[in-house]
């Protein structure tokens, strides 16, 4: 993970790794990038205030912000 993420955004990024939702984290420009387990992708903001998820990152719907602060403590953010 790229030290530009704030430690939230790394912890959701932890929580999805951790879960088995995710894999592949690489940073893009203002994101988190990882290959979802079921198909497609998940972006997390680099601020990690958006958790998203879809095919490509123009047409990717952002989740409920309950999973994100679910994945965000299970990687470790308090």
């Amino acid at each position: 993970m790229e030290p530009f993420a704030s430690e939230r955004a790394k912890a959701m990024a932890e929580g999805l790794i951790r879960t088995g939702r995710a894999r592949d984290c690489r940073a893009i420009p203002g994101h988190l990038e990882l290959r979802a387990k079921r198909g497609g992708f998940y972006w997390i903001t680099a601020d990690g205030e958006h958790l998203l998820h879809g095919d490509d990152l123009d047409s990717a719907l952002e989740l409920q912000p309950n999973f994100a602060q679910a994945m965000a403590r299970l990687g470790g953010y308090k």
